[in-house]
């Protein structure tokens, strides 16, 4: 079941939302049949109810057409938003709270599919670690070869 939460936002986002309640104020103005909603509808129809997912759905199908896009559903977006958090580094519990999920293992299952990003970033943590580790235990760089090795057979 959907269970309201807060999260935060970045500057942007809310720059834009408070472009668009500025928007929503003037059309209440202009048209009499625009009702106000009193519940912090970000997005809501002209008589103030919720948007309907089918609504949704269409509308956005049509922004992808339009920007000549592939067609998603309005959920890849909350995939996009998940994988691109992980990508950045944020932990997965912080993840799995932003999206509601019950559990760490629910946003695991679903969302931590190794991308190329997470790899090569592993994989540089990974390296940096050691060398670090290298570096304070012999005082030698890492992968530094100090005398060729030679077969002579």
């Amino acid at each position: 079941m959907l269970q309201d939460r807060e999260i935060k936002l970045d500057n942007y986002i809310i720059k834009l939302i408070k472009r668009h309640k500025i928007n929503q104020k003037e059309m209440y103005l202009k048209y009499e049949n625009y009702k106000h909603t009193t519940d912090n509808i970000i997005f809501h129809q002209h008589d103030g109810r919720w948007l309907r997912t089918n609504v949704v759905r269409e509308y956005f199908k049509e922004v992808c057409k339009r920007a000549e896009v592939p067609i998603l559903s309005p959920h890849a977006l909350r995939h996009t938003h998940a994988v691109h958090l992980l990508e950045a580094g944020a932990n997965i519990k912080y993840v799995s709270e932003r999206l509601g999920h019950a559990s760490v293992k629910i946003t695991a299952d679903t969302y931590l599919h190794v991308t190329k990003k997470i790899e090569d970033d592993a994989l540089t943590l990974y390296e940096q670690n050691v060398q670090i580790q290298r570096g304070q235990k012999t005082g030698i760089p890492h992968f530094q070869i100090r005398k060729p090795l030679i077969h002579k057979g």
